[in-house]
């Protein structure tokens, strides 16, 4: 959509409609960025900075996995087994482990959904579920139980099937049974519409799960909407249940760099248990079948190329959300196609913000306004801080080296509030901004 030449300043509160009528008078803009560094939203949980079965024992290497602090981890036996230490050791604190899938996998451990109670027999998925419980006991490890992944892709799909239903019912009762405390995770459907139907299933035959997980690729924009919707759902049947949305990001949008942003600071902001990078085919991969899926590559989710080296825009977007540290701040942006994420660290005074656009075809530079600056930062009276801006360019999914520096420079601070543009912020990328009182960009990456 090719944006009209106005400032849209409707969509702000009172409070900042001056602030943004000011900019309006300067000429066009791509878009306005407001920040209030008066209002704080809780720590920053780094909610979304979970991955999906694309690792290896012995790839990628740590070098590739560490700056990006993984905090949660999802896949099936196979996948967990091989990479538990070393994901642990990456810093990842939650793994779901996935019993069930639509095909089976014997050397990854997987059982087909499909064949739950064939013949009227559950003996061998329970057999299944028994063998993988007898490994995690006897590893000590510690992870959340994913009965199935996508149960309503099954030939015959779970809100309409018997079968299982049953096989969750017993799979439920059997992990319970042996490991008291247990925490089960589902149903995983592939879409937040599907979840309600198994939910009222579960809640009737007293086998609910502990955290309630589902699959959503739709506009960031919308994404807390759904989380609201289903806390309002849990709250009217007297539950309180962590919410998992352990795949997001779809195969249309999960190389578009700004639009990654938009997804991460969606749930960032949601305060949810968890989310999960999904898994695609590579456009770029041709080595198996002309498509290698990045479930298949140690490539983190495709934030590496697939060279299993290069870094993609994503992975520099990644980093950038790992490293920000302190509290979340207010954030509000003048159109639903641009995303800001704030954190402020107090000890070091210093401010970082991870913004994204996309579908935005305007060359105008972007204004981010900081308000209630002078209040918050360590500076004395007419001292300047320091302004350090990285453009992360949308390079669909071709591999990108490095972020690029647009702006290193001192930035005055005498209001109370302050601004400044930025460049180059196109169609569909991301951008890293930090703000504090030490010079240098090198100093901040």
């Amino acid at each position: 959509m090719i944006r009209r030449q106005t400032c849209r300043a409707v969509r702000f509160t009172v409070a900042f409609t001056h602030a943004l009528l000011l900019f309006c008078a300067t000429g066009s803009q791509a878009g306005t960025i407001m920040v209030d560094l008066g209002v704080e939203q809780g720590p920053m949980n780094h909610r979304a900075n979970g991955y999906l079965v694309s690792i290896e024992p012995a790839e990628p290497s740590m070098e590739l996995i560490l700056p990006l602090k993984p905090t949660s981890f999802r896949g099936n036996a196979g996948y967990v087994f091989k990479n538990y230490d070393r994901l642990k050791q990456a810093g990842v604190t939650e793994f779901q482990l996935t019993l069930g899938l639509v095909f089976k996998d014997l050397p990854l451990q997987i059982f087909d959904i499909n064949q739950i109670g064939e013949d009227g027999s559950y003996e061998p998925w329970l057999a299944h579920v028994d063998r993988i419980i007898d490994q995690v006991v006897d590893r000590q490890l510690s992870v959340l139980w994913d009965i199935y992944n996508e149960p309503d892709l099954a030939t015959l799909p779970i809100n309409d099937n018997e079968r299982l239903k049953e096989g969750w019912r017993l799979a439920y009762q059997r992990i319970k049974h042996r490991i008291p405390g247990a925490q089960v995770v589902g149903p995983s459907v592939s879409r937040y519409r599907l979840l309600k139907p198994f939910l009222e299933w579960s809640h009737e035959h007293g086998v609910f799960p502990d955290v309630v997980a589902y699959h959503e690729y739709d506009d960031p924009s919308h994404a807390s909407g759904l989380v609201n919707d289903l806390r309002n759902y849990l709250v009217r049947r007297g539950l309180s249940r962590p919410i998992s949305v352990n795949e997001i990001l779809g195969q249309e949008t999960w190389t578009i760099a700004g639009y990654t942003v938009g997804v991460i600071a969606a749930y960032e902001r949601a305060n949810i248990l968890s989310a999960m990078r999904s898994c695609w085919p590579d456009p770029q991969d041709m080595s198996r079948d002309r498509v290698e899926n990045t479930c298949d590559n140690p490539t983190l989710d495709g934030l590496l190329y697939v060279d299993r080296q290069s870094k993609r825009p994503g992975w520099h977007i990644y980093k950038s959300y790992a490293e920000m540290e302190g509290v979340r701040l207010y954030t509000m942006t003048d159109s639903p196609k641009l995303h800001a994420l704030a954190a402020f660290e107090k000890a070091s005074g210093t401010l970082q913000l991870l913004m994204g656009k996309y579908e935005e075809y305007s060359t105008a530079d972007t204004t981010v306004i900081l308000k209630n600056a002078k209040r918050v930062f360590p500076v004395d009276q007419g001292s300047s801080l320091h302004l350090c801006a990285e453009q992360i360019p949308d390079t669909g999914s071709g591999p990108l080296a490095s972020t690029v520096v647009t702006l290193d420079r001192a930035l005055p601070l005498v209001e109370e509030d302050v601004s400044f543009s930025l460049p180059q912020f196109y169609h569909s990328d991301a951008y890293r901004v930090v703000v504090s009182p030490v010079s240098g960009c090198q100093l901040h990456r």
